[in-house]
């Protein structure tokens, strides 16, 4: 019975262990709320002024703006879109010249040139010094990353001895386009 006895004590003391420490962690929990609560109430009204300023700073601004001066700004905005889409839409041959400057080989000369934009078509007439030459050309041209087709055709012999041919050349849209 003593037993018993010594077990109902402990049970009651682990009882009272557990009831303790449950008010201890209640009382700790309020009072992390409270001083939680104490800490929003105290930045609240430093929030409030903070905003009463930047909504009268953004009423002065808003007089000190110009009607005119906005009517002009939005004037400029709608002449640089269409003067952007005008653009976007512009046919641009001095890029087509840049590629024949830049592609044309060194025993190669261009006699006639024909440019139709709209089917991207590049017609030229030309003498070579030689065959090798002139196939040397038409490599360079068709590894070009603007030109997306090269046709070849009219082989003869011009008056001076030189070799004469026609090539046409489709070019790639972005060639045409306005380019930085």
């Amino acid at each position: 019975m003593a037993d018993l006895f010594v077990k109902k004590e402990a049970s009651l003391a682990a009882l009272g262990q557990g009831r303790s420490l449950l008010f201890y962690g209640s009382l700790l929990v309020f009072f992390l709320a409270l001083a939680s609560y104490g800490g929003l109430a105290l930045l609240n009204p430093n929030l409030q002024n903070t905003k009463e300023r930047l909504i009268e700073e953004t009423k002065l601004k808003q007089e000190s703006l110009r009607p005119e001066l906005l009517s002009e700004i939005f004037l400029l905005d709608e002449r640089l879109t269409n003067t952007r889409a005008l653009l976007s839409k512009h046919t641009f041959a001095s890029n087509v010249f840049k590629l024949i400057e830049s592609d044309t080989h060194p025993l190669v000369r261009f006699t006639n040139f024909n440019l139709t934009t709209d089917s991207r078509k590049l017609e030229l007439s030309g003498e070579a010094a030689d065959y090798a030459a002139l196939s040397r050309q038409i490599g360079i041209l068709e590894r070009d990353p603007q030109v997306e087709k090269v046709e070849f055709g009219g082989l003869s012999f011009t008056v001076a001895n030189l070799l004469g041919f026609k090539l046409t050349i489709i070019l790639k849209p972005g060639l045409l386009q306005l380019r930085p």
